[in-house]
């Protein structure tokens, strides 16, 4: 490749990406990849004009060609990422020096003087040892890894080699996830919410469940990693989204009960988000208020501008937004001036301390009273005693979930537990 300005070619990565990895497949030798993300070009475009990012962007281009030295393992992706393939890896602790290498040299060079913006480097990699991953695998799990580094995580380069080196267990879970997506052999469960005011249950969080013969349950989150790593992201969601939907259809003659569904962090700029929900709505014939999306917090400040203006589409389509362990990310107040949302939900790990930490009291109190000011319900999850529930209340908390009500249940448990539940608050 002898084009320095790197025009888009994400189709030319593929292609490159799966050469390598054939590659290091037939000689045994490790592969990594890096993703190099320029995160707040789009903010040095608004504040100092396109000509100073233009010229950020070739020169991140041209620096990584010529740390490289090798055709086609160096690729623009994306308006403001570039990945870096790093074939014939003798030993994969070899990604940390070019990681190294990688960011010392752009730190050196992307920052031009004190009057401008300094650039943010953000890098995710991946390792795949002997080429056993596809390519599409390697891809998703370097993306994960950049969300990670975006979202506040450090980037634990022996922590992910470690992973690697002990993965015959996760590859084999790796198959078994996309048999079981395959199969429909995933289970859903309903947790209810309960209104604070009324005592009565508003609606219930839809939560996946797998257990797998001669293994057990594994988690949700891992179950997110597996579909993250198999690039298959996009299909759990939808088979959650209309899992869910079509039990909503099969109660309506005994039961209203609106539904909440998450979307993983990788999902929340997809231009195919509001397309795919929308879709099943309309399959299902639910109308879209009985539906509310759960991102988390840290999913929506990672690009501010594009994650909103996709959740602005899913408002305006009539489904509600609820922004998911707020307080653990690093927003400002002008996050709720500008977020489409219409709820948040407070980090159970704040819940957890409310009676025991007064600050963690004050500050409880200080979300719920700027969400009511910009007209966000407030959801508490996590409660799990009458004593953090009763303060729930006398800070003007709006809904609660927690195992003080009910853990999750399969759909038909949730349906006996409904004809049982009696509505009232115990104090």
């Amino acid at each position: 490749m002898t084009d320095t300005t790197l025009a888009l070619d994400r189709g030319g990565f593929i292609a490159a990406l799966g050469v390598f990895v054939d590659q290091a497949r037939a000689a045994g030798d490790h592969l990594g990849l890096l993703l190099i993300d320029l995160s707040n070009l789009r903010l040095i475009n608004h504040r100092h004009g396109y000509e100073i990012g233009d010229h950020l962007l070739l020169e991140a281009g041209q620096q990584l060609l010529a740390i490289s030295k090798l055709p086609d393992t160096v690729f623009r992706i994306g308006g403001h990422s570039f990945a870096f393939i790093l074939p014939q890896l003798d030993t994969p602790a070899f990604i940390a020096l070019a990681l190294n290498r990688v960011q010392r040299l752009l730190d050196e060079t992307l920052q031009i003087d004190d009057e401008i913006l300094p650039l943010q480097l953000r890098i995710g990699l991946a390792v795949n040892l002997q080429g056993k991953h596809s390519p599409m695998v390697t891809l998703a799990r370097a993306e994960s890894s950049l969300t990670r580094v975006k979202q506040g995580s450090a980037l634990e380069i022996d922590a992910l080699i470690g992973e690697e080196e002990h993965a015959q267990e996760g590859t084999a879970l790796e198959q078994h996830f996309s048999e079981a997506l395959y199969d429909n052999a995933f289970d859903l469960y309903f947790q209810p919410k309960v209104d604070l005011q009324t005592g009565r249950v508003c609606s219930a969080e839809a939560l996946i469940r797998w257990h797998l013969p001669g293994y057990g349950a594994v988690s949700p989150e891992r179950v997110v990693q597996l579909a993250e790593a198999a690039g298959q992201t996009y299909e759990l969601t939808r088979w959650v989204v209309n899992r869910a939907l079509r039990a909503m259809r099969e109660w309506r003659d005994t039961v209203v009960l609106p539904l909440a569904v998450n979307i993983p962090a990788g999902l929340v700029n997809s231009p195919d988000l509001a397309n795919m929900l929308h879709g099943a709505l309309t399959i299902w014939g639910v109308e879209p208020s009985m539906l509310t999306v759960e991102v988390t917090e840290g999913a929506v400040i990672e690009d501010k501008e594009a994650g909103f203006d996709n959740l602005l589409h899913l408002r305006e389509l009539g489904m509600g937004l609820s922004i998911d362990d707020f307080g653990t990310g690093y927003s400002s107040l002008s996050y709720f001036k500008h977020i489409p949302a219409t709820e948040i939900k407070i980090d159970q790990s704040f819940v957890r301390r409310i009676l025991d930490d007064p600050q963690d009291r004050a500050l409880v109190g200080i979300i719920i009273e700027i969400a009511h000011l910009f007209g966000f319900s407030v959801v508490a999850e996590g409660v799990e005693d009458a004593e953090s529930l009763q303060c729930l209340r006398e800070l003007g908390c709006d809904i609660a979930q927690g195992y003080l009500f009910s853990r999750p249940l399969p759909e038909q448990e949730l349906l006996t537990w409904l004809r049982q539940y009696d509505g009232a608050f115990h104090d």
